[in-house]
């Protein structure tokens, strides 16, 4: 009967986890195909223009590190709130964030806006790729404000176990990204030829009505708004905001020492040629088809975690955990195989050049190996966030990136003269290390006898 009854539990916690997993997979999938579409939109436009996407989105990346960290800090608070079931911090810790969140989004546009030369030549552009990329970041940098509520939201809702509204919205920003991509890029029923800036007003406006369904989506009865008092939308709680940024900033931290250690890569990868770096953006867009689908079960590891961890339900959050670790597993060796026995069918979609292909398939192969340590060192990640240890993630990062990845790359790209394919290698590593690491923090703590309560 003992048997039949654990059977039964699993069943249970592996339908309420694929509940989670299947949207937020669906979503990254789709994110996936429609940048996999986008850059063969603009992967035969040259390698300055795929270059010159490559860097404005690495910048772009920056401020989404902030909102990323942020965003995590509402879903952990919001996950063990739901625990509790105080519905109240739930709505306040959602409008707050998005509130203040918008107000610094506003602030990064203006300056990308005004100085984009300054924010590419952080990634050592220059020349043509330096004078088209500012192009770009000026019409990206509109979006930012867009982009900030749209990942909130998601994060937000998600923490409260909500996986399907952050599928609509991301779906509509993704699909209409497309669309408009497809019409500006190519000058398509009546409109003009803007070829790589039409890329670029695409994702802006794909954000923009993202954010707006959102905003919608979220006041509905079931949403993290429903309730709000609109003549207190500007007020905010030092409770409720230092809960969640204190939550928030070690993660935002840690998305920004992968930001910053991705310029200093770029710097190194740059000294062997525009045409290297071109290859390595096709190579990191080709490799999301094995990262973007196992990237929601660091998600679900951190909502179920904190939910039960709220409810002081110990054994469930094991539970949870455990079967959480079991999928991500057989995640990472499906889309890891991918990337190793067809690398080049992979880049083929993208672009034509084989100079290119050639290049990246060794990036391929070798993230391919780390898929395994990467998404297992994340699925970890994600419990320490839930129970509220959002400092060890970063502790990790940080080490994997500046213990190993960056001085690898550097010593090979300035001192040693090694081939590009040793700071290809170097990211490899990087992911064995976080794993071991994240290992060791997760069994040190047991976060399931001492959890941290936001």
């Amino acid at each position: 009967m003992e048997i039949v009854e654990n059977k039964k539990m699993r069943k249970s916690i592996r339908v309420d986890i694929a509940k989670m997993i299947l949207p937020i997979m669906m979503a990254n999938i789709l994110e996936m195909l429609v940048g996999l579409v986008s850059m063969a939109l603009i992967g035969n436009l040259g390698f300055i223009a795929i270059g010159a996407m490559g860097l404005s989105t690495r910048v772009r990346g920056i401020v989404w590190a902030i909102y990323k960290g942020i965003a995590i800090g509402a879903q952990v608070v919001i996950a063990q709130a739901l625990g509790r079931k105080d519905h109240v911090r739930i709505r306040e810790a959602s409008r707050q964030t998005l509130v203040s969140i918008f107000i610094v989004s506003i602030a990064f546009s203006i300056s990308m806006w005004a100085f984009p030369e300054s924010w590419l030549q952080i990634f050592g552009a220059k020349d043509a790729l330096l004078k088209v990329g500012s192009e770009i970041l000026k019409i990206v940098a509109c979006g930012l404000p867009f982009l900030g509520l749209v990942i909130v939201i998601s994060g937000a809702m998600q923490g409260k176990g909500d996986a399907i509204t952050p599928l609509i919205i991301s779906g509509v920003m993704n699909v209409l990204n497309l669309v408009f991509g497809i019409i500006l890029v190519n000058g398509l029923l009546g409109m003009p030829r803007l070829g790589l800036k039409g890329a670029a007003y695409a994702m802006v406006l794909g954000q923009f009505w993202a954010a707006v369904l959102g905003i919608v989506l979220a006041l509905k009865k079931s949403g993290i708004l429903y309730g709000l008092n609109y003549k207190n939308i500007f007020k905010f709680s030092k409770d409720i905001l230092k809960s969640v940024y204190r939550t928030g900033i070690p993660s935002a931290l840690e998305s920004l020492f992968w930001q910053m250690s991705s310029i200093l890569l770029i710097r190194a990868i740059l000294t062997y040629g525009d045409d290297v770096y071109a290859a390595y953006q096709l190579g990191l867009q080709a490799e999301s088809i094995a990262y973007m689908p196992a990237a929601g079960f660091g998600i679900a590891a951190t909502a179920y975690v904190g939910r039960f961890i709220g409810a002081e339900d110990m054994d469930s959050a094991r539970n949870y955990f455990r079967e959480i670790t079991w999928g991500v597993l057989l995640i990472s060796i499906l889309g890891g195989g991918i990337l190793i026995l067809l690398p080049s069918a992979l880049l083929g979609v993208m672009t034509s050049d084989a100079n290119l292909i050639q290049i990246a398939i060794i990036y391929m192969i070798i993230c391919g190996f780390a898929q395994i340590p990467q998404n297992l060192a994340g699925v970890m990640g994600g419990a320490l966030r839930g129970a509220g240890y959002t400092k060890i993630p970063m502790y990790t990062a940080a080490i994997g990136l500046y213990g190993v990845r960056v001085p690898m790359a550097l010593l090979s790209a300035y001192v040693f003269d090694f081939s590009v394919n040793m700071v290809f290698l170097a990211i490899g590593l990087d992911m064995a290390i976080r794993l071991i690491l994240s290992s060791f923090f997760y069994y040190k703590i047991d976060i399931y006898n001492n959890p941290k309560h936001v």
